[in-house]
């Protein structure tokens, strides 16, 4: 019998890759100013990330990232011990380590041999890692280097672990007993101390509840981390300190105010002969402080950083297929579709207390909408801080000086535009670290800072989410684009362009203008494909620049491809919808618009404001006249961009589910898909970003020919 462990290889390639990306965002905040215990939490964290990526890789016999792994947890060993020094030529060679264990794992999980090149890098890293240890001395000098700690007492030389488990710990099928078993196997010399003084209130007992709290002394040559990993799967139901030998009475002391009653468990250790006498003298003298303290919560008893404890906590989460979580919008959306059916059904009977009854199930309705897709929401910040390293490798490789500053990392996206928008991202970084950003020596002569700035930001704007890149570089030069849009016939030398139309012009298909091609850019590709993969998702793309001071590029995109809320309304007996966040507002159309010019006009002064309008008979193509008093103007925002949709009537607010047109509508401009309604028929749904820069297009070149 074979054992399948495709599984399980499937499931550690993605955890590597999670624990690299960890790796890596510690080694780069590594790169800034710390203080001692935030500097060393960051190390531990690196170390307890290449450790689990090195014991998994050596439960399926991955020979190659053991090897590499075990020598990058050597040195980061040493470095956690102070006994060798941080620089960025260490921080550069763990990244390349990073880099080459995911190389690595890759190949293992796809069961191929590392070709020579790569075993070259391999062992050239090993080599330069090596250098910063003494191999053959390693053990002394972990012992002779072990910095003394302020009140450690010499007696003491024991591991004392506390474990104090909640209160449902057995309902959640847990058996703490089972750790202290496994804890047993694992170490030397352990001795327990069980307290259980919450069943002095005989009362309340229940033997579904736990009311034991633990405190455990013994004798190990294992790290805090790999006696962590034995209550890895109770650590959400329990507080857990974890204190070496060697440490203070400080730390005990503090891990003592996780018991329910702590002065009780200060009692209980005195006659338990498991701490030194002076160990107990010391907590002694104490106690009247931790009496006081116990009115207080663990949170802020613990709420101080101690360097040798360990607090184990993590946030509850479920791993899931993306597929499942597709498959699920999908049915949800067919459950509006049909629920909207239903609806219209039960008003078609005329009857109160079905249509009450519909009523209140299509709210259900709409909350199991926003729960389900709130189930794809993922912080965009993760795709953020990807660009930490980019930002560093660049600017090194370019020899500049570039901070980046990160803005709205909370903000929520769609998991599917997650995965879109990085490729868009990452052009944009490079091009504004390589064309914007001056050199330091320039940014010195033009009185800026040596180090350049460069900002992502992210926040919700209308119904949209807008996220920005953002640099203080020397902006982009207007009369160079210019030249070389001429040069290469995209415009003629009579066309007079606006400003924002110019800085468009960045965005044609083999446009640039760096003077020669680099490794980063400056062959004319890249930035036409941000705009049409950002253009793809129904977004818009716009930039914005002084010349001297910068330049910003600003990508808007909706928050789902998936369900929305519209707003529908008709045009010659057919439906289309627009998102209801563009909706500013609704006019009748003779009202604001003088009978006369109610034909000929394309814009309307609507409260001081010029605001254009276009009529969707005309871009529909529409001949058939019609009752102008009837039209209905809506008026709509995008960005910073606003017009008005002059239409036949209004329908109203409508839940659309989003399906995508057949590749015979791929192009077709201002149709970005189509609905189903509760009568079956089909709705489209309008590009508002399109339809308001058609608008726009068409006053402009009316007041052109005027």
């Amino acid at each position: 019998m074979t054992l399948d462990l495709s599984s399980a290889i499937s499931t550690f390639l993605s955890e590597s890759k999670e624990l690299l990306q960890e790796m890596e965002d510690g080694l780069i905040e590594l790169e800034s100013e710390l203080d001692e215990y935030h500097r060393g939490e960051v190390i531990n964290a690196v170390f307890r990330a290449i450790h689990t990526i090195k014991g998994s890789a050596g439960i399926f016999g991955f020979d190659h990232v053991v090897s590499l792994t075990h020598i990058v947890e050597t040195t980061l060993d040493a470095l956690r011990l102070n006994q060798i020094l941080l620089d960025k030529d260490l921080i550069s060679a763990y990244l390349s380590s990073r880099d080459l264990v995911e190389t690595l794992v890759e190949l293992a999980v796809e069961e191929i041999e590392p070709d020579d090149s790569t075993k070259i890098q391999v062992n050239e890293l090993i080599a330069s890692l090596s250098n910063y240890i003494n191999n053959e001395n390693e053990e002394d000098r972990i012992l002779k280097d072990q910095p003394a700690d302020i009140g450690t007492v010499e007696s003491n030389s024991k591991w004392h672990l506390f474990f104090v488990p909640n209160e449902n710990v057995l309902r959640n099928g847990l058996d703490p007993f089972a750790f202290l078993y496994f804890l047993s196997n694992e170490v030397e010399n352990l001795h327990i101390d069980t307290f259980v003084t919450s069943l002095e209130q005989t009362h309340t007992f229940d033997p579904e509840s736990n009311y034991f709290s633990f405190h455990a002394v013994f004798d190990s040559d294992k790290s805090s981390e790999e006696i962590a990993e034995i209550f890895e799967f109770i650590q959400t139901e329990a507080n857990i300190s974890i204190i070496p030998p060697n440490s203070s009475y400080q730390d005990i002391f503090n891990a003592l105010g996780q018991f329910p009653d702590s002065a009780s468990a200060v009692s209980m250790l005195e006659n338990s002969q498991s701490l030194p006498t002076n160990y107990i003298d010391s907590i002694k003298s104490g106690r009247s402080e931790l009496e006081t303290s116990d009115d207080s919560s663990p949170s802020d008893t613990n709420s101080q950083p101690k360097s040798n404890q360990q607090k184990i906590h993590q946030s509850k989460t479920l791993r899931v297929e993306a597929l499942k979580l597709d498959r699920l919008i999908d049915q949800v959306g067919e459950m509006v579709i049909t629920g909207a059916r239903t609806n219209l059904l039960a008003h078609e009977t005329g009857n109160e207390t079905l249509i009450e009854a519909m009523s209140l199930l299509e709210r259900l309705v709409e909350n199991i909408r926003d729960s389900s897709l709130k189930l794809r929401m993922v912080q965009i910040g993760e795709t953020f801080n990807k660009f930490k390293r980019v930002v560093r490798d660049i600017a090194q490789e370019l020899g500049k000086e570039v901070e980046l500053s990160i803005e709205g990392a909370e903000t929520e996206l769609d998991k599917t535009f997650v995965e879109k928008v990085s490729d868009p991202l990452m052009h944009i970084v490079r091009n504004a670290i390589d064309h914007g950003i001056e050199s330091p020596d320039v940014r010195k002569q033009n009185g800026k800072d040596a180090t350049g700035t460069l900002t992502l930001r992210a926040y919700h704007d209308s119904g949209s989410i807008v996220i920005e890149i953002k640099d203080d570089g020397q902006g982009l030069n207007k009369e160079r684009i210019l030249d070389r849009a001429i040069e290469r016939g995209i415009i003629t030398p009579e066309q007079t362009l606006a400003d924002k139309e110019i800085n468009l012009l960045i965005f044609e298909p083999g446009f640039s203008t760096a003077e020669a091609v680099t490794n980063i850019s400056g062959r004319g590709v890249g930035m036409d494909v941000v705009k049409r993969n950002i253009e793809s998702l129904r977004g818009s793309v716009e930039v914005e620049s002084k010349q001297g001071l910068g330049s910003s590029i600003s990508i808007r995109l909706p928050l789902t491809l998936s369900i929305i809320d519209g707003f529908m309304f008709s045009v010659h007996d057919a439906n289309y919808v627009i998102p209801l966040d563009t909706v500013v507002e609704c006019l009748e159309l003779h009202e604001v618009v003088p009978e006369e010019d109610i034909q000929d006009k394309n814009y309307i002064n609507l409260r001081t404001e010029v605001l254009p309008f276009i009529r969707l008979r005309s871009l529909f193509g529409i001949s058939e006249k019609i009752d102008h008093s009837r039209e209905s103007l809506v008026i709509v925002q995008f960005g910073t961009l606003r017009a008005g949709l002059v239409v036949d009537s209004l329908k109203g607010e409508f839940q659309t589910v989003v399906k995508p047109l057949g590749r015979l509508f791929e192009g077709l401009k201002c149709i970005s898909g189509a609905t189903i309604l509760g009568s079956g028929n089909v709705a489209i749904i309008l590009d508002v970003s399109a339809l308001i820069k058609s608008a726009i297009s068409v006053y402009e070149s009316l007041e052109i020919k005027q």
